[in-house]
């Protein structure tokens, strides 16, 4: 399952558009970090892609910490460019938004190897 946080409705909705086409389930969008945190905190995922600024000046690091605790792979969104991610996070994969489908099941297809598109991500484990 794909976790999903964007604060902008139609972009959220286009994201799980293609997430879903590709075959996998979605949990969310969200657009806050409380939400995120919830989710993360109580309901498992296989992965998920943060958009770095969500409401209200928010960023997703707080939720990206949770996630490398958890050792859940997750990819960052952004329509500004690698520079502005918080360098903690130089190696984690970007997707630039406005993002293709091809360029979301090419992230989605590196985070987890071992994916199955039959209705969910199944861990490699």
């Amino acid at each position: 399952m794909v976790l999903i946080a964007e604060d902008e409705f139609l972009l959220a909705q286009e994201i799980e558009d293609i997430v879903r086409d590709i075959g996998c389930r979605v949990i969310g969008p969200v657009g806050s970090v409380t939400e995120l945190l919830g989710l993360i905190n109580g309901t498992p995922c296989d992965l998920a892609l943060l958009d770095i600024h969500l409401r209200h000046g928010e960023t997703v690091y707080a939720a990206a910490d949770r996630l490398r605790l958890l050792k859940i792979p997750f990819a960052f969104m952004t329509a500004y460019g690698k520079a502005e991610i918080d360098p903690r996070y130089a190696g984690t994969r970007v997707i630039c938004k406005p993002a293709t489908a091809e360029e979301i099941e090419s992230c989605l297809s590196a985070l987890m190897p071992g994916k199955q598109t039959d209705q969910e991500i199944r861990p490699l484990s």
